[in-house]
């Protein structure tokens, strides 16, 4: 029993009614059967659907039209605001010429919001086609950053591993340039010659004297000797090196590392700098990023306002639509009973034959089929 209850849809309240929403549709769906095909298809025309077709075909594509207007507008949830349309009881008082005027201006209205609305519409695209590229691009610097940002820490990583290596390479080139020297003024210190690198220091700052002092071509001629001088004991060292063969292979040795640690100071140079430049890259598409990003949520706001602004006048088109259907309604209605307005100009004019009847004037035979159809006689 319980299961029972609880299956069962929950009765209406006191005070609620249930829905006659699709019961009014139906009343007030108008009549377009009436209608003649040239009042169909102007009617076609108006909300520019197609005219072709026979007369049951123009019916159901109105038909279709204003269930799709309605449906828009029970989707809005809202009612439309009637401050600029006549309201429904003012409707009623209106003669069937007044319809159709009132239709033409509406029907004016509507079409300028209608443009209005595509306009905001094609602008409310723009702007997202514009908001659209704009991320692309974003996108394209940000995988830049993480692109560049990989390519700096792996440089960085590398330059790391270069240092490593160059300072092993620096401790053994020390050891073998000890073991060098030691060998050399073991075997060759009864010779007092001068250590090369004094040597080699000393012709250093006499090419460099030679080139930015001016000289007497008689100093200039001692310079270049005193050069050449430190250059045949340099040779003269290299000459008894080699006639050594331990001392030669330990200088081998020293200077085959030295050259190594010297290849080794390039490359982590070199590193070094594209490490640098890869980081100054991130940070430039990076900022590239930023910017575009910005220019890219201006352009979502206002997409969106151009959006919300078609929006509203996109609402007040169906409002006009609605006020043309319900204008097609009572003229549909009227064309079997005719308007209140007309109904009550027949029964004044009926009241007027009526009392010249009474007062003996003659009437004619029309005249009196009006007083009949007002039930006076």
């Amino acid at each position: 029993m319980d299961s029972e209850q609880e299956n069962q849809a929950p009765a209406a309240t006191e005070g609620e009614q249930p829905s006659n929403e699709s019961e009014n549709s139906a009343v007030n769906a108008p009549d377009y059967k009436d209608l003649k095909v040239s009042e169909l298809k102007e009617k076609l025309k108006e909300l520019g659907l197609p005219l072709s077709g026979k007369k049951s075909v123009l019916v159901e594509r109105l038909t279709a039209s204003n269930e799709k207007v309605d449906e828009e507008n029970h989707e809005d949830g809202e009612e439309p605001s009637s401050e600029s349309l006549i309201s429904l009881d003012e409707l009623n008082n209106l003669s069937r010429n007044e319809l159709k005027d009132l239709r033409k201006d509406y029907h004016k209205k509507a079409e300028v919001l209608r443009i209005k609305r595509d306009e905001l519409n094609l602008k409310s695209q723009s702007h997202a086609s514009e908001r659209n590229d704009l991320n692309v691009k974003a996108k394209e610097y940000m995988d830049n950053v993480h692109l560049y940002r990989d390519r700096r820490n792996g440089l960085n990583v590398e330059v790391g591993e270069i240092r490593d290596e160059r300072r092993e390479v620096s401790n053994e080139v020390n050891n073998l340039k000890d073991i060098f020297l030691k060998l050399k003024r073991k075997r060759f210190s009864g010779l007092n010659l001068p250590p090369v690198s004094k040597l080699r220091k000393q012709i250093q700052e006499l090419e460099l004297k030679q080139m930015t002092t001016p000289l007497t071509t008689d100093k200039e001629r001692v310079l270049v000797d005193e050069i050449g001088s430190l250059q045949s004991k340099i040779k003269e060292h290299d000459n008894l090196i080699e006639t050594d063969t331990e001392v030669l292979e330990a200088r081998d040795k020293f200077r085959d590392s030295e050259k190594i640690r010297r290849e080794l100071g390039k490359k982590m140079q070199k590193s070094r700098q594209e490490a640098q430049a890869a980081h100054h890259t991130m940070k430039d598409s990076l900022r590239s990023n930023r910017q575009t990003r910005r220019k890219a949520d201006a352009g979502q706001r206002m997409f969106v306002k151009a959006k919300e602004k078609a929006d509203e006048v996109h609402n007040e088109y169906i409002e006009y639509l609605r006020g043309m259907q319900e204008i097609d309604r009572m003229t549909a209605s009227q064309g079997r009973v005719g308007s209140f307005a007309d109904q009550k100009a027949n029964v004044a004019s009926a009241e007027e034959l009526f009392g010249k009847f009474l007062a003996g004037e003659k009437l004619s035979t029309e005249q009196l089929m009006i007083i009949q159809k007002a039930g006076m006689l």
